[in-house]
């Protein structure tokens, strides 16, 4: 489990800097441009004073449009522009998770389906045992692997114990606690990774948050040094520190969506297994209860795995 979430923690963060990259190797230029830009809006003497307020107009529509939304994230500042980044790590390795879970969920569901329809149709718990190389995985197959071990196991108690009650009741008991725990095995399993949706949902929006406040600290240092407050000189650093926020909403979305989803599908999945569990452990019980009688055991139960369950009771 932590090797698959390294693996795809790790992946996000690749195709995070492939993404980020090229903006990133060209936000240098981008910002020496600016700066020569702005050098070029000095005002100089006479008539030429009438033309800077439209040199300068102009030169505002192009940085609006034309560098990119990493390139504008840094100009922002660096912490803001490593959040950016962050979160866009975060949003693939979120996807990445959702797709996985989803088609992971979607297969464990028809399996075990599949899986209970043939534990309904076989002739025995012998046979079925003896077929499970046949199905694929599935937390129901699973879950009825150990109860079945057990089952032998219990079985083999009335060689050691005189009392036919106390051999039922054991192996009742101990039959009971191993579906609970394999039960609670399988539940880890299909709760893997669900994690990283959880930290996704809570952490990116207050990430964004933070690169966006920071940003906006930024404006307004630059506003006190250069002692304008008009919206066209605010304006620029606060679209610029909106932009994580934007990334850290986009990244939490997807991951609320998913997880709630997926919690649902689980709760399905986990309803399914208890409902398996109860009917294999009532068939047991009826089995168990109807041989206690029986002084002997039957023939093949102590040879391996062999239960003598020979029919389905």
């Amino acid at each position: 489990m932590r090797k698959c979430a390294l693996r795809l923690l790790l992946i996000g963060l690749g195709l995070g800097w492939f993404v980020v990259a090229p903006q990133f190797a060209a936000a240098p230029s981008a910002l020496a441009a600016a700066a020569g830009e702005v050098t070029t809006l000095e005002p100089a003497t006479g008539g030429a004073a009438g033309a800077a307020p439209a040199t300068a107009q102009a030169t505002t529509e192009v940085d609006f449009g034309g560098p990119g939304i990493f390139t504008r994230a840094m100009q922002g500042g660096w912490v803001v522009f490593i959040c950016l980044l962050i979160l866009v790590s975060m949003s693939v390795v979120t996807w990445a998770v959702i797709i996985a879970k989803y088609f992971y969920l979607l297969r464990i569901g028809r399996t075990g389906e599949h899986f209970v329809k043939s534990f309904w149709d076989s002739r025995s718990l012998n046979d079925l045992n003896g077929r499970l190389a046949d199905h694929p995985y599935s937390p129901v197959r699973e879950v009825f692997r150990s109860g079945y071990a057990e089952l032998v196991r219990g079985s083999q108690l009335r060689d050691l114990v005189t009392s036919a009650d106390l051999a039922v009741h054991a192996a009742l008991d101990n039959m009971n606690r191993s579906l609970g725990k394999a039960k609670a095995m399988e539940r880890r399993r299909m709760e893997r990774f669900m994690s990283i949706l959880s930290i996704s949902a809570s952490a990116c929006p207050f990430i964004g948050l933070f690169g966006t406040v920071w940003g906006i600290m930024g404006s307004f240092e630059g506003i006190a040094r250069s002692g304008s407050a008009s919206l066209a000189a605010v304006a620029p650093g606060i679209s610029e520190a909106l932009i994580s926020t934007a990334f850290g909403l986009a990244a939490a979305i997807p991951a609320v969506v998913g997880y709630n989803l997926f919690a649902a599908k689980m709760r399905h999945l986990m309803a399914t297994i208890d409902g398996f569990s109860a009917d294999f452990l009532n068939i047991v019980e009826r089995y168990l209860v109807s041989d206690k009688s029986k002084s002997a055991p039957v023939a093949g139960a102590s040879a391996g795995l062999q239960s003598p369950l020979a029919e389905r009771l």
